[in-house]
């Protein structure tokens, strides 16, 4: 058994990757494919990854939450600082004073 090469990564990747994956394709669907990640601002090898990820992420499920939309970042920096001047944090102290009654 051949022991696995350490492969450089993409930039920022803390753990080196210890695998290989190769692929033969037509010169054409290479092409076709460069051209997919140059305007994507991206290499060849993350673009592949990225697809492939998100694929296999399709397929199998997964459980994480899906990324944030630019709308919704938008929604949460408008709510920021919403309650204040609503007397809720007088209410939730005045309410943590309350005892609670257990029968």
């Amino acid at each position: 058994m051949r022991t696995p090469r350490v492969i450089r990564t993409m930039y920022g990747m803390r753990a080196r990757a210890e695998e290989r994956v190769e692929l033969r394709a037509p010169a054409g669907r290479k092409a076709k494919w460069m051209q997919a990640a140059e305007r994507a601002g991206v290499s060849l090898s993350d673009w592949a990854r990225r697809r492939l990820d998100m694929l296999a992420d399709e397929e199998l499920g997964t459980d994480e939450p899906p990324a944030p939309s630019a709308a919704d970042i938008q929604e949460a920096l408008a709510a920021a600082g919403s309650l204040k001047g609503s007397g809720l944090r007088a209410r939730v102290h005045a309410a943590r004073e309350t005892p609670w009654t257990v029968e």
